[in-house]
């Protein structure tokens, strides 16, 4: 039986978490920061090492700054925009839709932004924007599993928006909602051969790189079951997955398509796993992705970490997921929240 102490501190805790999000207490030397010099303070904060998980480069430090330059002189709100994968792994429970993970994840974002509110009327916009074009010939997603992501992850993010301050905006859209998909993917196919090409060059140590994410994101009983391949057709279909998502971004990337959208003008983008894998060539800002944890909020699982009478956010990993499976309690929470996975919350023990 659950302890009723416990699930009173839960809910509380929730509650005070997410529908009671306070500007924190203006501090004087923030305040004289920011009137004496506006756009520093604003880069001071996104630039914070509690929440950013790679140290940026001189030259991505003065792309900031220069967004940041050009949304102040036009007294726009910063712009920040998040791509991100549109879907939930098929490792975790909570598959097809969203979890914890996800509000966690919006919830951290705003802790990140809380400053910026502060101290800059016209405020923020965080711009979420999903790839998940892709998924089915890449990762072999269902898509029905997809289309189910991307309602629910919609509806949280509507029922969670009402509860920030009002200059923070919310915003989302897929890829496909400005692009067309269909030509996106024979543009990928066309690609294939000569990336394979190249891919069969490189070392059996520089090949293991490439496909250390791949190796963990392929779904072989999804939209086709490949479940049956054999371990060499496995291996060529784990390496096509690498090759589909590297022509991809240089698809989206297009100007026809998507373009340079992600970071263009003022647009800031944000990155989170993407950030730390060699993948991230243009130095995009890498932060965490929630309170204490790294895993991307679509591949993770969102659970409570109960600390000397503390709750702490965190995302976890299957690894993390299987190593306190024994040792978690589920409380049903109070408050009502669009999707199946969010009618109760697991709570664990300390994770280190």
């Amino acid at each position: 039986m659950i302890n009723s102490i416990l699930a009173t501190a839960v809910n509380d805790y929730l509650v005070r978490l997410f529908t009671n999000i306070q500007l924190p207490v203006q501090q004087f030397e923030d305040a004289e920061r920011a009137k004496k010099n506006i756009n520093e303070y604003i880069f001071s904060k996104i630039n914070r090492k509690k929440f950013r998980r790679k140290q940026l480069s001189e030259k991505s430090q003065e792309a900031i700054q220069n967004k940041i330059k050009i949304s102040v002189e036009a007294k726009n709100p910063i712009h920040f925009v998040v791509p991100f994968g549109g879907y939930k792994h098929f490792w975790n429970p909570s598959h097809p839709e969203p979890d914890w993970a996800e509000l966690f994840h919006f919830r951290y974002i705003t802790e990140y932004v809380l400053p910026i509110l502060q101290m800059y009327n016209p405020g923020v916009i965080v711009e979420y924007v999903s790839e998940d074009l892709i998924l089915p010939r890449m990762n072999n997603y269902p898509d029905e599993a997809i289309e189910k992501y991307i309602s629910v992850f919609k509806s949280i993010l509507d029922w969670y928006k009402t509860y920030v301050p009002k200059n923070l905006q919310f915003r989302f859209f897929r890829v496909s909602d400005r692009c067309d998909k269909e030509k996106i993917v024979q543009e990928v196919e066309a690609l294939l051969p000569e990336r394979k090409k190249t891919f069969i060059k490189l070392s059996d140590e520089a090949k293991l790189l490439e496909l250390k994410r791949s190796n963990r994101s392929m779904y072989w009983k999804g939209k086709l079951d490949l479940s049956n391949l054999e371990d060499g057709q496995k291996q060529e279909r784990i390496i096509e997955s690498r090759l589909i998502e590297l022509a991809y971004y240089d698809t989206e990337a297009k100007p026809e398509y998507l373009g340079n959208y992600l970071g263009e003008d003022d647009h800031i983008c944000i990155c989170f796993s993407f950030g730390l894998s060699p993948d991230n060539a243009l130095d995009d800002l890498t932060l965490g992705s929630t309170f204490g944890s790294i895993v991307d909020y679509w591949i993770g699982r969102g659970v409570l970490e109960h600390v000397d009478g503390k709750f702490n956010p965190r995302i976890v990993s299957h690894n993390q997921y299987e190593e306190v499976l024994h040792n978690v309690e589920r409380v049903k929470t109070s408050l009502i929240i669009p999707g199946k996975n969010l009618s109760e919350i697991e709570v664990i023990p300390p994770l280190f």
